[in-house]
């Protein structure tokens, strides 16, 4: 991860939170095991979080359960190495729409197109519960860039516009076209790296 890492706007752009210790545990409300991870041999699970910043676990299929978390003090400031190992483990399905919904604004159709641009339609019909660990990973990606794009630009609104353009440097790739692979997110954070501190390309 980069030193400029910020993973407490990442987390929130992904819109998930991490419950530590017994909280960690899945409820009887049907929330699923494979949300779950081990740090230090403690476990965290991830949950989401929800309009108005409460906290509610994933289920088994994917979406929100209707239950929410109680004890958020358990929660776990977002670090690196929780993105990290969550996104190995493969982050639930609704991380990539809320992802695409902070990235593409209210039009639906940049929605879709953005979340088809990190896992195929037809593949993504199919992952009604969780990510791959590439397409948990792509997902990271776009959402780091964000953060980082609206870091420099100064506004979501500027952010988005960088994400969806095509740019030079990237060989007229958009950045979300881009984070399709490592390579391509180095060089957009390098052109963001230069426009956030006025270094020269």
């Amino acid at each position: 991860m980069l030193a400029n890492y910020d993973a407490k706007a990442v987390a929130a752009v992904m819109g998930i939170a991490f419950l530590r210790g017994d909280e960690s545990r899945p409820s009887r409300s049907g929330a699923s095991r494979r949300f779950v991870f081990s740090i230090d041999d403690c476990p965290v699970r991830i949950v989401a979080v929800t309009a108005g910043n409460t906290l509610a676990e994933f289920d088994a299929s994917g979406g929100r359960a209707k239950s929410l978390v109680r004890n958020a003090h358990r929660i776990r400031p977002p670090s690196a190495v929780l993105i990290e190992k969550a996104t190995e483990n493969g982050l639930p399905r609704p991380v990539l729409r809320h992802v695409a919904e902070q990235v593409a604004g209210d039009n639906k159709a940049e929605i879709s197109a953005l979340e088809w641009a990190v896992v195929p339609k037809t593949t993504l019909e199919r992952r009604l519960e969780q990510l791959s660990p590439q397409e948990s990973e792509r997902t990271e990606r776009i959402a780091r860039l964000f953060v980082h794009a609206r870091r420099a630009l100064g506004t979501a609104a500027e952010a988005r516009t960088f994400m969806s353009t095509p740019h030079p440097q990237l060989d007229e790739r958009s950045p979300i076209e881009a984070a399709k692979t490592d390579l391509g997110t180095r060089r957009t954070e390098q052109i963001l790296n230069a426009l956030e501190y006025g270094l020269a390309l």
